[in-house]
C-alpha cells in the first residue's frame, strides 16, 4: 500500500492506493516544511483521522512540497512522517518534480507551476533542470496566486482600482490596510494571506481591469522563466496549479502571441502522479 502526497503552500492532495486502486482520497491544508516545525507537522498528522488505520500498514510513501530543497526543513518532514508511518519507506521531493513526473509523456519538455508560488524547469524524464531560481513571494514568484493577489491589495489600499471593482472588493472583504500590512510583515504565511485574494480576481476575470492585471503578471513571468531560456521554442510546456487553470484563456493566448505551444494545463497532478507510481 501506498501513500502519494501532492502540496503546494495552500492545499495538499492525499492519494492511498493499493495495487493501483484508490483506497482513500482526501485534501488538507498545504504543507510547506519552511514554515512548519515538528511539532506541528506531528498534530497535523494525528489529526487525520480516516488515514490512522492504514499508518502500520502502509509500505511507501511519495510526499512531494514545496520547500524541500532546504535539507534541514527535509529532514524535519522526514522525521515526522518516520514517526507516525512506522513500516513505510519515505522518498520527499519537490512539488516541482511532482509536476514534471505527472505530466511528462515521454518526450522532454518544460514545467511550469503557477499556484499560490510559482517555478519552472526543464524535465527530460529523469532530471530537472532549473535555469532561473525559486526566489519566494518577496522577489520572485512572478505569475503566481501570491504575486496576483499583492498587486490586487495594493491597487485596492491606493485606491486605484475602477469604481465597480473597489466596491465590489470592499464589500467582500473587509480589510484595512492595518490588516494588509501586519499580515504580510509579520504573519508566519504572508504567501498564503496574498493568494487568499487570487479568487477574487477569479470571479471578475472578465473585468477589463482584471484581465489587464493578469495579463500583465503572465507577461513577466514568461519573459523571466520561459521566454529567457533559448530552448523554449523546441519543447512543449505544460502548467500546473490552480491560477494557470483559472486564467488558461489569457495564459494560452500570450503562449500564442509568443510562439510557445502549450501541451497541458492542471490544476493537480495527483491523478496523474498515481500513473506514474502505479505503472
Amino acid at each position: 500500500m501506498i501513500l502519494i502526497v501532492e502540496s503546494g503552500s495552500s492545499k495538499a492532495d492525499w492519494l492511498l492506493v493499493e495495487k493501483g486502486e484508490t483506497k482513500l482520497s482526501f485534501q488538507t491544508k498545504g504543507w510547506n516544511p519552511l514554515f512548519m516545525d515538528l511539532a506541528e507537522m506531528n498534530t497535523r498528522l494525528q489529526s487525520y483521522k480516516d488515514l490512522e488505520p492504514f499508518f502500520p500498514v502502509i509500505s511507501q510513501i511519495f510526499f512531494y512540497a514545496p520547500g524541500v530543497t532546504n535539507l534541514t526543513s527535509k529532514e524535519t518532514l522526514s522525521t515526522a512522517l518516520d514517526a507516525i508511518f512506522v513500516n513505510a519507506s519515505v522518498i520527499i521531493e519537490s512539488d516541482l518534480l511532482a509536476a514534471a513526473r505527472a505530466c511528462y509523456e515521454k518526450a522532454p519538455l518544460f514545467v511550469s507551476i503557477l499556484g499560490t508560488g510559482s517555478n519552472t524547469a526543464f524535465y527530460d524524464g529523469e532530471v530537472l533542470q532549473q535555469y532561473t531560481p525559486s526566489l519566494g513571494y518577496v522577489l520572485g514568484d512572478e505569475g503566481s496566486g501570491a504575486s496576483l493577489g499583492k498587486l490586487l491589495l495594493k491597487a485596492y489600499l491606493y485606491h486605484s482600482l475602477p469604481n465597480d471593482l473597489y466596491l465590489a472588493f470592499s464589500k467582500k472583504h473587509s480589510i484595512s490596510k492595518d490588516l494588509v500590512l501586519k499580515s504580510v510583515y509579520k504573519s508566519d504565511k504572508p504567501n498564503w494571506f496574498l493568494a487568499s485574494y487570487t479568487p477574487f480576481l477569479v470571479e471578475h476575470k472578465k473585468h477589463p481591469f482584471v484581465e489587464g492585471l493578469v495579463r500583465g503578471e503572465f507577461g513577466v513571468y514568461l519573459r523571466t522563466h520561459v521566454l529567457s531560456n533559448k530552448a523554449s521554442h523546441d519543447f512543449p510546456l505544460v502548467f500546473v496549479g490552480s491560477v494557470a487553470y483559472y486564467f488558461q484563456d489569457i495564459l494560452r493566448e500570450l503562449c500564442k502571441q509568443n510562439n510557445l505551444s502549450v501541451a497541458q494545463i492542471v490544476q493537480s497532478p495527483i491523478e496523474g502522479l498515481k500513473a506514474y507510481h502505479t505503472s
